[in-house]
């Protein structure tokens, strides 16, 4: 009996390859046109295809998700079960409640279990087969991004007719695409870059020439996504940039493995050469940073300074300098006390994953303008919605999923810890508690947690025997 299940074990059949395939083609198309408007049927099509194969794949290897390591999932099953309680007995708005739900909700669980089966497709694969195409995915939003700049920019400056749709927009139009989506989907590709230059700095060989071919990938991927933010004036996305390579400087000088090299050096005048370029241009477009305390002082002062509540139909005041304050920094400080106060007046939240800050902030404020709808918070705007106990399970997920990166095989396990580290910063001060990047960051939760449940024989083999 002892040989049957040790043969077993070494048997395990995997998912045919057309499964896992079909599943990757489904996440490159998902996640590069996810933000994009006027196309919801590739979309719907995507999750559709990935949330069946995903079922597949998790009915397949189900006896992983009995594991402790597995505990992410059930925050998120979790999630949707405290969603659905919340909907019936605690929403202040049943009405919209019960809309957004069905629209936001649903996609959110149709992308959670495509992640989760995602992952456990991969953890059982061969990286060398899928890890470019997921990557390449991954850096989707970016190329596009690049291709509708280059067309917009040459086409119309050619005076040719550019379609609308391929345009890069810099104000609200039919097909803009907003900064905060950009922030969402491109910096994890940025911050997934930095991991893999990590990983060439620490190779202890000599470098072959895929070594220098994926060195250039990261490079360039880099100085995209940069370019990106400063083209589109992204002050969020750049900040968020500057501390990603803050803690990739720390990874690289303090972890236990590190040792000077002349890979590492070169990989440390390449990111200080970009990003000290990107910051230059970045701060002359920008001199909101400058005064950045000053304004804060400010905002921090809701009662004395009252038009955060008005979205800037009643101006500004000035701060210490004399100076007007910058609205993204006054308006940013002021919500975000304002959000904090609600969320300790309503811990079980209000119920709109979209719009609850505007609507706790004009029950408890009735003069503050229509168009206040978010803190620019998203950790704030999540508590808002489903109150502290949704909000915990969400970041316990994130945290543990984090967590358990370390011990996934690479190149999964930097995949899965730069880009959670990246959504872990983001929701912080960007508005993004939305349907396509909250879907999105339960998306990245759930694929985590999927690939982190690295391999089991002893439970496959009982699958398998079963």
């Amino acid at each position: 009996m002892t040989l049957s299940i040790t043969q077993s074990s070494v048997r395990v059949s995997n998912l045919p390859d057309w499964v896992i395939r079909l599943q990757c083609a489904a996440f490159v198309l998902l996640y590069a046109v996810w933000i994009l408007p006027e196309i919801v049927g590739f979309r719907n099509v995507a999750l559709v295809v990935g949330a069946c194969t995903g079922i597949y794949s998790i009915w397949h290897y189900r006896q992983l998700v009995l594991q402790v390591r597995a505990l992410p999932l059930y925050c998120i099953a979790a999630l949707f079960v405290w969603a659905s309680f919340h909907l019936v007995f605690l929403s202040q708005n049943p009405e919209l409640s019960k809309m957004e739900y069905v629209r936001i909700w649903k996609y959110t669980a149709l992308g959670a279990v495509m992640a989760a089966g995602l992952g456990l497709s991969l953890i059982r694969a061969d990286p060398k087969d899928y890890w470019r195409v997921i990557y390449f995915g991954l850096c989707a939003p970016v190329l596009i991004y690049l291709f509708k700049f280059g067309v917009s920019k040459i086409g119309l400056g050619l005076g040719l007719d550019v379609p609308a749709a391929i345009r890069v927009y810099e104000v609200s139009q039919p097909f803009y695409v907003p900064k905060t989506d950009y922030v969402a989907f491109c910096l994890p590709a940025l911050s997934v870059a930095l991991g893999r230059l990590l990983a060439l700095s620490h190779l202890h060989t000599r470098w072959r020439s895929q070594n220098f071919f994926d060195l250039l990938i990261q490079i360039f991927i880099s100085v995209s996504t940069l370019f990106l933010f400063t083209a589109q004036n992204i002050k969020n996305g750049f900040a968020y940039a500057v501390l990603l390579i803050i803690i990739f400087t720390v990874f690289l000088f303090f972890e236990s493995r590190a040792k000077l090299s002349w890979q590492k050096l070169s990989v440390i005048l390449l990111v200080i050469a970009i990003f000290g370029g990107a910051a230059s241009l970045h701060s002359q477009k920008n001199s909101s940073w400058k005064n950045l305390i000053a304004d804060a002082k400010i905002g921090a002062q809701l009662d004395v300074y009252p038009q955060w509540k008005y979205a800037s139909e009643q101006g500004y005041p000035l701060n210490e300098f004399g100076v007007q304050v910058s609205p993204t920094n006054y308006d940013r400080v002021a919500w975000a006390i304002a959000g904090f106060q609600l969320s300790l007046e309503h811990p079980l939240g209000y119920g709109l994953i979209e719009d609850s800050f505007g609507k706790l902030a004009k029950l408890r404020w009735p003069e503050v303008s229509p168009n206040l709808s978010h803190s620019h918070s998203g950790w704030l705007d999540l508590i808002l919605a489903v109150g502290y106990p949704g909000f915990g399970l969400i970041f316990s997920a994130l945290l543990l999923t984090l967590f358990h990166a370390k011990s996934i095989k690479e190149p999964w396990g930097s995949f899965v810890f730069w880009a959670l580290l990246s959504n872990l910063l983001l929701w912080c001060t960007t508005e993004v508690s939305a349907t396509v990047t909250f879907a999105t960051l339960i998306f990245w939760i759930c694929l985590g947690s999927g690939l982190s449940l690295v391999r089991n024989t002893s439970l496959l083999a009982a699958d398998e025997i079963a």
